[in-house]
């Protein structure tokens, strides 16, 4: 929880609290998604815990088969494009806002990274054809190939463009995580 204060205190120091809410409502969409997917598919949540860029629902994995694992994980992205195109052509701040962060949100999500909604479909969709050893092994190597494929993206934007270190820092965090 401390993380998610210190981020979106972050985030509103340098952008204000006008530009902060369309992103928190994108990102709580995106939550509310596999929340929703998890009750249609009669799987308890154990737990909710927000982290640093976004949020960890918890529930029994174990017991799940690979479709209804990939089902939860695409629930959430699934959730952001659709609110993205209900905004499409919305005159406002906020909705542009919100439509771009929800775009960004699914894209970004949809990667096959450890912690994200992608790495989460990737082991799955591999387990589901061969051994969950061998579906750990590949979704790690194509995790830590990815997240450093991220990472040199981000210094070569804040090294071009400078500014913005939310990539940067993001990236570093998935590298921790692999």
């Amino acid at each position: 929880m401390t993380s998610l204060i210190f981020w979106t205190a972050g985030w509103t120091l340098f952008n204000g609290i006008r530009d902060t809410l369309p992103v928190l409502l994108a990102a709580l969409i995106h939550e509310c998604g596999h929340a929703l997917s998890c009750r249609i598919l009669r799987v308890p949540i154990r737990f909710f815990h927000p982290v640093a860029v976004g949020a960890v629902i918890g529930y029994d994995a174990v017991s799940l088969s690979y479709k209804k694992e990939i089902a939860i994980a695409v629930a959430g992205p699934l959730l952001n494009l659709l609110c993205a195109v209900s905004v499409f052509g919305v005159k406002s701040r906020f909705g542009a806002l919100f439509g771009i962060s929800s775009l960004g949100l699914a894209f970004f999500n949809l990667l096959p990274l450890r912690r994200l909604d992608g790495g989460v479909i990737l082991y799955a969709a591999v387990a589901s054809v061969w051994e969950a050893d061998c579906a750990e092994k590949i979704a790690r190597a194509v995790s830590g190939i990815g997240t450093v494929f991220l990472w040199m993206c981000a210094v070569a934007v804040q090294l071009r463009c400078g500014g913005n270190l939310s990539l940067l820092l993001i990236s570093v965090y998935l590298l921790i995580c692999i």
